[in-house]
C-alpha cells in the first residue's frame, strides 16, 4: 500500500489551507457546510447533517484529468483515420491517371482508324426503278383515305341535340381532304425529282454529282479531322477531292504513361513517333474520304489530295502543301480488310504521291493528273 501525504493548517476559525502530492487547497466553512477551493480552480462544496454521515457534494471549474490510455486510444484513431483518407485519395488518383492514359490511347487509336466507318450507301438504281407513289391523274392515297373519313363520318347523339357540334367536326374533316391531297402532291414532287436525279446521277451527269454532295454534306462526320473540301470534276467515271488535313490540332504533341507507382508520366513525343502517327492519321483521312465519295457517287475512282503544313526546303518556311496525292479505285478499296489493315501500307498500295522519312515526316509532292 503507497504512503500518501496530506498535511492541513489552520489559518483562523472555519479556514484552512490543506497541503497534499496532487496540490494545495484553501478550504473554510464549519459542520455541515464546507467549500474547498483547489489550486487548479476546482471548487468542491459540501452540505450535510452531522452526526449522520449524509452529505451532499457539488464540484464545479477545474482541469479535467484525462488518463493516459484514453489519449493514445484517440490518436490511434486519428492516425488510423488520416491513414483510410490518404489510401483513398492514392486510389483515386491512380483510377484517374489510369483513365487520362486510357483516353490517350484511345485518342491514338481513333486517329488511325478514321477509315474504319463510313456513311450508308446511296442505291441510285434502286431509286431510280422506284415506281410512282400512285397516278398523279387519280386520288392519292392519303387524300382517299381523307375522302372515307369524311364519307363514315355519322351524326353522334350529342350532334343531335347540337348541330352546330357536328357541323364543327365535317367542317374538319373537309380540311383534313385538303392538306391529305397537298401531301399527296408533295410526295409525288418528291419522287419525281428524286427519279430524275437518278437518271442524271446514272448517266454520268457531272453537275448533278455537285449538287448531291453539297446536299448531302457527306464530311460532316470528319470535320474534326479535315476541312475545306473541295470537291471537282469534268470525268463521268472519276470524282476529285482535295481537303486540308489538321495534324497539328488533332495528333498529340506528347505521350501519356503510368510510371510502376501509379504517377501520371507526360514526356514530348519524339519526332519518329510523332512523324509516324501523322502520316497513318493523313493515309486513314485520306480512305475515308474516297469511301464516303463511293457510297455516294457512283464513281469508280477517287482521286484524293491532301494538304498540310510542311516545310518547304526551297524557301525554309512552313507552308500549305500537297502530302499525299492518290488514286483510289473502287474495285480494289473493296478488297481490303479495312478492319486490319495499317493506313500507310493501305495507301501504298495505291498510285500515289507520298515522301516520307522516319526522321523528317511526309514532305511536300507533286499532285497526280488525270
Amino acid at each position: 500500500m503507497g504512503l500518501r501525504f496530506r498535511k492541513s493548517v489552520k489559518i483562523c476559525k472555519g479556514v484552512r489551507v490543506n497541503f497534499s502530492k496532487s496540490g494545495t487547497s484553501l478550504s473554510f466553512g464549519g459542520k455541515g457546510l464546507r467549500t474547498t477551493v483547489r489550486s487548479n480552480g476546482r471548487v468542491t462544496s459540501s452540505v450535510g447533517i452531522p452526526g449522520t454521515g449524509l452529505y451532499y457534494t457539488t464540484s464545479s471549474g477545474g482541469k479535467k484529468r484525462s488518463s493516459s490510455n484514453h489519449k493514445s486510444s484517440n490518436a490511434s484513431a486519428i492516425r488510423a483515420q488520416q491513414q483510410a483518407q490518404l489510401q483513398q485519395q492514392k486510389a483515386t488518383e491512380a483510377a484517374n491517371n489510369a483513365q487520362m492514359v486510357q483516353n490517350y490511347e484511345n485518342l491514338l487509336n481513333r486517329i488511325r482508324s478514321i477509315h474504319k466507318t463510313c456513311s450508308d450507301p446511296v442505291d441510285w438504281a434502286y431509286l431510280q426503278n422506284k415506281p410512282a407513289p400512285f397516278d398523279p391523274m387519280g386520288v392519292g392515297p392519303k387524300e382517299a383515305l381523307a375522302r372515307q373519313n369524311l364519307a363514315n363520318a355519322k351524326p353522334s347523339l350529342l350532334g343531335k341535340l347540337i348541330p352546330s357540334i357536328d357541323k364543327n367536326k365535317l367542317l374538319r374533316l373537309e380540311a383534313a381532304v385538303g392538306t391529305a391531297k397537298q401531301q399527296d402532291t408533295e410526295d409525288y414532287n418528291e419522287w419525281e425529282d428524286l427519279n430524275e436525279l437518278s437518271n442524271r446521277i446514272l448517266s454520268g451527269d457531272v453537275d448533278s454529282y455537285f449538287y448531291v454532295v453539297s446536299e448531302m454534306h457527306p464530311f460532316d462526320d470528319i470535320l474534326e479531322f479535315g476541312s475545306d473540301f473541295e470537291v471537282g470534276t469534268d470525268i463521268a467515271d472519276l470524282i476529285e477531292v482535295e481537303f486540308h488535313v489538321k495534324s497539328e490540332q488533332v495528333v498529340p504533341a506528347h505521350t501519356v504513361s503510368l510510371t510502376q507507382t501509379g504517377k501520371l508520366s507526360t514526356k514530348v513525343m519524339t519526332k519518329t513517333m510523332h512523324y509516324d502517327i501523322t502520316q497513318d492519321y493523313i493515309c486513314s483521312c485520306v480512305i475515308r474520304v474516297a469511301r464516303e465519295m463511293f457510297a455516294l457517287l457512283p464513281v469508280e475512282k477517287a482521286l484524293i489530295h491532301a494538304v498540310d503544313t510542311a516545310l518547304n526546303t526551297a524557301t525554309g518556311y512552313e507552308e500549305q502543301c500537297t502530302v499525299l496525292s492518290v488514286l483510289i479505285d473502287r474495285e480494289h478499296l473493296g478488297n481490303i480488310n479495312l478492319e486490319m489493315i495499317d493506313p500507310s501500307d493501305a495507301v501504298s498500295s495505291f498510285p500515289c504521291h507520298m515522301d516520307f522519312k522516319k526522321t523528317q515526316g511526309l514532305k511536300p509532292v507533286s499532285r497526280i493528273e488525270i
